[in-house]
């Protein structure tokens, strides 16, 4: 895997202290449900746990995924002649070995980049559906021939998901064994599974499973170099993320499914995580504006467009207003300045260490150096050398965190784009029906207005008229609104089809959660 380069390596120090440590654009909205499914069960089913056991069930993989490519190269993963003996011995014949295999290569996880091209992995970095936690495990790379973690792809956001429903639990540790104890239920419920599983790490992966491998989820001590942290602990979010997810969670629906529904309600939590970090303003509200009708219309396409356009100025801002603060505090101010510019000028290589930006390529380090040498006070490093130092950081610091928010969002189906448009927001069928589950409670009705409200209040969903005229945008666009009733009714249309909705009357309709909870009562 390539190295960082310098700029990427600052970006990703500014992005995990505004963040946490790490989001990763490269990684896709069924991952961050994985890894945190991983993480959860390597803790057994234990929140507020300090650290979790990793899977690496290497010769379970190499049987599913056997003839698949193995690295950037074109060679292919296949067993030894010794494992191919093993599992044979353990079938009745050698065909009922193969029917085993295609069973679990057709649990494969579809990854897909932004174009909704097929995700082009090698058989160390494939998934499969959780049917049941022994088919859970982490990425794997090959390091001179031998498999070890990756943390790539797999790269801290589930484990931050974890993080975020432990301390979104610590004031309610009734939710928290509520969520505990339903994600235990839902993964081990398949003794089928575990049953044919387990016979095949007995044959392949015995040594691994005598093995413990600890990673830590906090800082335990100085040696500690490498663990997953958000920079707030206390935030009200998480709270509301960790209700959500138990009320989705407790609804009366098996693994395969609630996996694509937890992948929506993640990346859309995860999404307004970023956003609410970056939203400096508390009286300023986070709004989206959804395109119900497809594209279909002009104005409204255009509006939704410019509603997510708007919500990535504000990760853009906050990365400015970040390093501003950052540049600024390094160099304090008049005084320290004096006391210190001849300094810096004589060992411009410190300088840059100083301001985290060591590993600058050369040119761009002469680039800063040049400007540096014709600093001379105070006010020449704050408006000119920042000018520089900023242009040159910018554009990466922005494309890495753009990236993961649009990744959020096509992911969980709340939002993308298609060709000859920009990323605007819309709903897919999944993410419409993982919005009803947790907004209205299970076997529960709400009439459609409320709904409508209900979601502009919790969420800043803004689909028809009231809302239009509330939010202000209405009176902004100068669109008719006309628009903003079709698009309301086409949401009712796409609620009803889903089975959804319910209309008594043209003025009546009512939203329905169809599905039970399992033994256990909603948090509200």
């Amino acid at each position: 895997m390539s190295k960082k380069t310098d700029v990427e390596q600052f970006s990703t120090q500014l992005s995990a202290q505004i963040w946490g440590h790490r989001f990763k654009d490269g990684q896709k909205g069924p991952e961050y449900v994985l890894e945190f499914l991983n993480v959860l069960c390597g803790t057994q089913y234990k929140l507020n746990a300090d650290n979790y056991e990793r899977k690496k069930s290497t010769g379970l993989r190499k049987f599913i995924f056997e003839g698949e490519k193995e690295g950037a190269q074109d060679g292919v993963v296949s067993l030894t002649p010794e494992e191919k003996q093993c599992l044979y011995e353990m079938a009745s014949d050698r065909d009922q070995i193969s029917v085993i295999r295609e069973f679990f290569r057709n649990l494969e996880v579809p990854l897909h980049d932004g174009k909704g091209k097929a995700a082009n992995r090698s058989w160390y970095a494939k998934t499969l559906y959780p049917l049941h936690e022994s088919l859970l495990f982490f990425e794997l790379r090959t390091k001179k021939g031998v498999p070890a973690y990756e943390r790539n792809f797999f790269s801290r956001g589930g484990e931050l998901y974890f993080l975020m429903l432990n301390y979104g639990t610590e004031n309610d540790l009734f939710l928290r064994e509520k969520i505990e104890n339903r994600l235990k239920h839902l993964l081990q419920k398949n003794k089928q599974i575990d049953n044919i599983v387990s016979k095949l790490l007995e044959k392949l992966d015995k040594d691994e499973q005598e093995k413990s491998d600890p990673y830590p989820l906090k800082k335990v001590n100085d040696k500690t170099k490498e663990y997953p942290y958000l920079p707030v602990t206390n935030d009200a979010i998480y709270e509301e993320f960790a209700k959500e997810f138990n009320q989705l969670i407790s609804l009366n629906i098996d693994i395969y499914e609630m996996f694509e529904l937890m992948t929506s309600l993640i990346t859309f939590q995860l999404s307004r995580y970023m956003l609410h970090r970056a939203n400096e303003t508390e009286n300023n509200k986070v709004t989206h504006f959804f395109d119900c009708l497809d594209g279909q219309i002009g104005p409204i396409q255009t509006l939704s467009s410019k509603s997510f356009s708007g919500n990535e100025l504000l990760i853009k801002n906050k990365f400015e207003s970040f390093f501003e603060r950052i540049f600024s505090d390094k160099i304090q101010d008049e005084e320290f300045v004096i006391a210190n510019l001849q300094t810096w000028k004589e060992n411009p290589d410190d300088f840059l260490d100083y301001l985290g930006l060591k590993r600058l390529s050369k040119v761009r380090k002469n680039k800063v150096i040049k400007v540096l040498d014709k600093c001379k006070n105070y006010q020449d490093l704050s408006t000119k050398l920042y000018s520089v130092v900023k242009d040159i950081i910018s554009d990466q610091l922005k494309r890495h965190q753009l990236n993961i928010v649009r990744g959020l969002t096509r992911d969980g189906g709340f939002g993308g784009y298609k060709a000859g448009s920009k990323y605007r927001y819309f709903m897919t069928d999944n993410f419409l029906q993982v919005l009803v589950y947790i907004v209205v409670e299970p076997k529960g009705s709400m009439e459609f207005n409320e709904f409508l409200e209900v979601i502009y209040k919790k969420f800043g969903f803004i689909i028809g008229e009231v809302e239009a005229r509330n939010d202000g945008i209405y009176e902004k666009s100068r669109i008719n609104i006309s628009y903003f009733q079709k698009n309301e009714h086409s949401l009712r249309e796409k609620l009803r089809h889903n089975g959804l909705l319910i209309e008594y009357s043209d003025a009546t309709a009512m939203i329905r959660n169809p599905y039970e909870a399992v033994g256990m009562q909603v948090v509200k």
